[in-house]
């Protein structure tokens, strides 16, 4: 199709989703189904590894430089003819090149700070944008996929890209007033717990690895006097060796888990300070929020979850068109722990911060 020939018959999407022919998965064709086949390099012979990886949540990720690739060359047979391939790049690449806004740039990649990062809670789909209304009424709306498929799969309403944006704002703005009640509690518990846990589970194996010593002495012992045969002493032996083996690898491991866990938490530590610092003007900072936010969840038309990528979720109601709120304040005293997670605390925190409007003074 890109090269104009007609193979298939087929030219473009509509050709092939208005005469039902299915993708690899049973699905409709999209843009980028049709790039992927495009641009894999398993038409030309080649094999590239690790294009997706899994991380610390165990959630699958596009490999966009996070880790390392590895082009496998002359893998197998080429389907397509090598000239062939570099012909459909190349015509890709002038396309792109004509285009008013170019891949990659700054601009191109500030034009939708959401892509990607918004699913529903309901059935776990990512959000599509699409502009509502007409005329002077138009506005941006991100919308389930699954919902605009079939409706009666999803029942999970659009949600406003301006009042996502202000609900943003107001967290910013609820950080910078709860550092003490939010952030500090946070990083400390954080901090404790991850070290308690492991601190724990070391001792437990120093405690069996001295155990297991002390029964290897005592079967040297045994075997030296003469009451244990040569084949049950030697058996014995190598099974007491292989326990102290795999000890001292779990103890190495769980080492290593404390100095990462202290990274860990020094990098959530000044990911909060970053965040609960961060000037709340009143206006939308996509900056920050490419920075701070790792997703969007979507509760409800009125009411969706910031998932910041220190590993907290912070709720927020949907309010498009209001007034920005001004006035921050803690709903009740909070108690000195009600959570043993660090998380769920955090959250619990910041869910008794309450905003409103600031009062006009000629009111």
């Amino acid at each position: 199709m890109l090269l104009g020939r007609k193979s298939w018959g087929f030219r473009s999407l509509d050709d092939l989703n208005e005469n039902s022919i299915p993708t690899k998965k049973g699905g409709r064709w999209r843009s980028s189904t049709i790039l992927g086949i495009l641009k894999n390099e398993k038409y030309r012979g080649d094999v590239l590894l690790q294009k997706t990886y899994t991380d610390g949540n165990f959630r699958r990720r596009t490999d966009y430089g996070e880790k390392d690739q590895y082009l496998i060359e002359n893998h197998h047979e080429t389907i397509i003819s090598l000239a062939d391939f570099e012909a459909v790049q190349n015509a890709m690449k002038e396309r792109a090149q004509a285009k008013p806004i170019k891949k990659g740039s700054a601009k191109y990649q500030g034009r939708y700070p959401y892509s990607g990062k918004i699913r529903c809670h309901e059935c776990g789909s990512t959000f599509k944008r699409r502009t509502h209304g007409t005329g002077n009424g138009r506005y941006i709306a991100w919308c389930c996929t699954k919902h605009l498929h079939d409706s009666s799969s999803c029942s999970m309403r659009f949600i406003r890209d301006d009042a996502i944006k202000q609900a943003f704002t107001v967290m910013i703005g609820k950080l910078s007033f709860a550092r003490k009640s939010v952030r500090d509690p946070f990083v400390k518990s954080l901090k404790e717990a991850g070290l308690q846990a492991n601190m724990h589970e070391i001792q437990k194996l120093d405690e069996t690895s001295d155990e297991a010593a002390k029964r290897h002495q005592t079967l040297t012992t045994l075997a030296a006097k003469g009451y244990l045969e040569l084949a049950l002493y030697s058996r014995q032996r190598a099974e007491l060796n292989q326990e102290a083996k795999v000890l001292k690898e779990e103890r190495e491991n769980l080492a290593r888990a404390v100095d990462s866990g202290i990274s860990t938490t020094d990098e959530a530590e000044m990911l909060l300070k970053s965040v609960s610092e961060a000037a709340p003007n009143g206006s939308f900072q996509q900056d920050a929020f490419l920075r701070f936010v790792d997703e969007i969840i979507v509760y409800s038309q009125k009411e969706i979850g910031f998932r910041l990528k220190c590993g907290i979720t912070l709720k927020e109601a949907l309010a498009a068109g209001t007034k920005m709120p001004e006035v921050f304040r803690l709903t009740s005293s909070l108690p000195q722990s009600i959570q043993e997670d660090p998380c769920l605390q955090a959250e619990y925190a910041y869910s008794l911060i309450e905003s409103e409007v600031a009062m006009d003074g000629n009111s």
